[in-house]
Order: C-alpha cells, then structure tokens, then sequence
C-alpha cells in the first residue's frame, strides 16, 4: 500500500495550556503516522480553529515519514474567547475532527 498518512489513534490532541485563555497563546499537538508500506513525500498541514465561522486556519509543511513512522505536530495559535471545533486535514485528506476546545473569557 502507498504511503497514507492518518492521525496516531493511539495519542489524542494535548493543547497547552489544557484551558486556554482567550488572547493568549496555546499550543495545539497532535500525532500522525505513516500506515503505509512505502515512505510518504514531504506533504502539508491545514488545521482548522472554527467558532461559528469565526476562528483561524494554518498550515503547516511536514517533513516526509517512512513506513510506520509517526511525528509530533504542533502550531500556535492566540485566539478570542469561544468554543471551537478543531479539524485538520492531512496530506490532502480530511476535513478529520479532532475535537473542541472551549477557550475561556479569562479576564
């Protein structure tokens, strides 16, 4: 089978801090592997923040992995207070839900 690169099952998302706050920055992290027979060719990221069509969207270049390697993947972001639903799409697949995060009003 080609190289087909998919969220690690086995190792949920971490932001961090574990309840941001809003106009701070947060660190998002998640883990993908290569489930595939062959190493995969240097691809791209795009992780999606949505509060009710407000949030951000940012992309991020990934060095290629070899059959059955994973890698950790991290972004920053800094956003408004709200509840927002997390999805990325790896290596042109997905949308793939990742889960929310509520980022409180913590003023």
């Amino acid at each position: 089978m080609p190289a087909l690169i998919d969220l690690d099952t086995q190792v949920t998302f971490v932001t961090d801090p574990v309840n941001p706050c809003g106009g701070e920055d947060f660190t998002v992290t998640w883990q993908e592997v290569n489930l595939g027979d062959e190493a995969s060719e240097n691809y791209q990221d795009i992780f999606d923040m949505d509060d009710a069509g407000s949030g951000d969207s940012q992309t991020l270049d990934c060095d290629g992995l070899q059959p059955g390697q994973s890698a950790t993947r991290t972004l920053t972001f800094n956003l408004p207070a709200g509840d927002y639903t997390m999805n990325v799409v790896v290596n042109a697949r997905g949308p793939l839900f990742f889960g929310n995060v509520i980022i409180e009003d913590c003023e």
